[in-house]
């Protein structure tokens, strides 16, 4: 409507027309317009409370409690200048009393029921009665005979929650150069990065279920509708579908959309479980202490029953993957395995759990030795790759295989600025492993996990890092005491030097992986280095016939 219809019109008018369509669109629960007509009608008609109070409840509905209870306030305040200064008006009265309440704001509740009640009788002071009952029985929830023995239980959360707070208040957004100058620390690369501490993945799946017991204990069927919307936020499984880098304008829309709608209902959840804390929904489920701790132990046997079938289950799939010989699966499902589910079981689900991460860790080693196999055809090829053949080390490529860019042709460009999508992935197989280091629990872990970081350097070409970190997979299988690691790590540090063909070297690396190869006893490992020792004389024999024959060609030139 034009402001000049508006201005044509009288203010009683107005005030009809307003109110009505404030109304109609309540009913089509369009509480937005409603709320802006009801505005316009307060204005045509100060004195009108209705509209005050309808104002209220549009906006109540909209979950803008604080306006709602604004626009409550001052329908009283209008009641009682316009009609009787001790004089109130029992809907709004009660709607300041409802919105006082979702507000959290339980003693602002109890303090305004209370003063209400005495101006009201009949089914009035009834419902303001049940309001006052209401008040005391969360009083009663939160801070009743049940308080004491749950914040006893959760004395060690609360403090953890204390420093993390503290901690969140302090978050350092600067450059990690900048703070390691004011701490006067060194800092060689200088690299304008800022460090930011990842939860840990059991901390992330504790939250995970916690918010789950959570939505099914106060939203019950509304838990499926939080669900999904969290699928939807940064960092869920939907991610992907909303935000579009097609489509940046309407993501970030869609985004918005999204975190509003999960805030409210996140700050509804928050709010239910604070008025009616889970010790006392547990409570009220189980009864006494007594048959609540005996539920706590059944659900606790029914989790460590479980989780043996689940570990169970991954060996038996583990010993099958080895009999097929199929390593790279091998690797993928123990890494999968020891990080998203050994990670994330305590040790009062998970008592053996030292014993199995042995057991897989071992496997997976064994899986490695079964691999070093002499082939019959070794002799056959060149001197040269005998020992790339033996380790299955990549051999390097021939000139022809080279492509020399030629000018015009556009078959042999490659454009420097394009990404190298090898490299990259390298990088990021590397960062996962490094940032999974500092939670695993057992120094056997440790070495699968510099182990792998092993592998991936010595197929990406990085000697030197792969020398590093065999050097400390032999620290941590001696640490868990493991002569099958060390062996392992001494391997590494044989192949690293057998691709770089340091012959010299490499009489040092297979002297010691000749000693750590005695305590396996066996003697097909036992015989590949002897095998690998014999090829690396051969070669160092060629090398010095070589130089010989050109020191010779050099005496006789001159």
């Amino acid at each position: 409507m034009s402001s000049k219809l508006e201005l044509s019109w009288p203010e009683e008018c107005q005030h009809v027309i307003f109110r009505e369509l404030g109304t109609h669109y309540i009913r089509q629960g369009q509480y937005t317009v409603a709320t802006s007509n009801f505005a316009k009608a307060s204005k045509a008609n100060p004195g009108a409370v209705e509209c005050h109070y309808r104002r209220s409840v549009a906006q109540f509905r909209n979950s803008e409690l604080k306006d709602a209870l604004a626009s409550a306030r001052a329908g009283l305040a209008v009641e009682r200048d316009e009609l009787n200064p001790r004089g109130r008006d029992f809907d709004c009265s009660l709607q300041e009393c409802k919105t006082a309440f979702e507000l959290d704001q339980l003693e602002e509740h109890v303090k305004v029921a209370s003063n209400s009640s005495p101006a009201f009788g009949g089914h009035r002071l009834k419902d303001i009665q049940a309001e006052i009952r209401l008040a005391h029985r969360n009083y009663e929830n939160a801070l009743g005979d049940r308080a004491g023995p749950c914040l006893y239980q959760q004395r060690n959360r609360l403090k953890k929650i204390a420093v993390e707070r503290e901690a969140a208040a302090h978050v350092e957004t600067r450059p990690s150069w900048k703070i390691k100058r004011d701490r006067k620390e060194c800092d060689a690369v200088s690299v304008a990065e800022v460090v930011i501490k990842q939860p840990h993945i059991r901390e992330k799946k504790r939250k995970e279920k916690n918010l789950k017991v959570l939505g099914q204990a106060y939203l019950n069927r509304g838990w499926k509708d939080l669900e999904f919307i969290s699928s939807l936020r940064k960092g869920g499984a939907w991610e992907h579908t909303v935000n579009l880098s097609q489509a940046q304008e309407s993501s970030k829309k869609l985004s918005d959309t999204i975190e509003k709608c999960y805030e409210r209902v996140d700050s509804a959840l928050i709010s239910m479980q604070s008025r009616t804390p889970y010790s006392t929904y547990r409570n009220n489920r189980f009864g006494s202490a007594e048959d609540a701790k005996l539920s706590v132990m059944d659900t606790i046997f029914k989790a460590r029953y479980q989780t043996y079938r689940d570990v169970l289950n991954q060996l038996d799939h583990m010993h099958e993957l080895r009999k097929q010989g199929n390593l790279e699966m091998l690797r993928i499902y123990v890494g999968d395995v020891l990080w998203n589910y050994y990670q994330i079981k305590t040790e009062r689900v998970f008592p053996d759990r030292y014993k199995y991460v042995n057991e897989v860790c071992n496997l997976v080693g064994l899986a490695i030795t079964d691999g070093l196999q002499i082939s019959p055809v070794l002799m056959d090829e060149p001197l040269k790759e005998r020992l790339a053949v033996l380790f299955d080390l990549p051999i390097g490529k021939d000139e022809e295989e080279v492509v020399v860019p030629i000018f015009g042709d556009k078959s042999t460009y490659r454009d420097p600025a394009a990404p190298d999508y090898g490299y990259i992935a390298y990088k990021n197989r590397i960062s996962r492993l490094e940032k999974r280091v500092p939670y695993s629990h057992y120094p056997i872990e440790r070495a699968f996990l510099y182990h792998e970081m092993c592998r991936h350097h010595l197929d990406a070409g990085k000697l030197d890092e792969t020398r590093i970190m065999a050097r400390k997979v032999i620290d941590e299988a001696t640490q868990s005491g493991s002569p099958l690691w060390k062996f392992l790590g001494v391997l590494a540090i044989v192949k690293a030097d057998a691709q770089q063909m340091n012959l010299d070297r490499l009489v040092d690396s297979l002297e010691e992986a000749e000693e750590a190869v005695l305590p396996l006893e066996d003697e097909r490992l036992q015989h590949v280095v002897q095998v690998a020792k014999l090829v690396n004389n051969s070669l160092i024999k060629g090398k010095n016939a070589n130089r010989r024959s050109f020191e010779i060609n050099r005496i006789q030139l001159s």
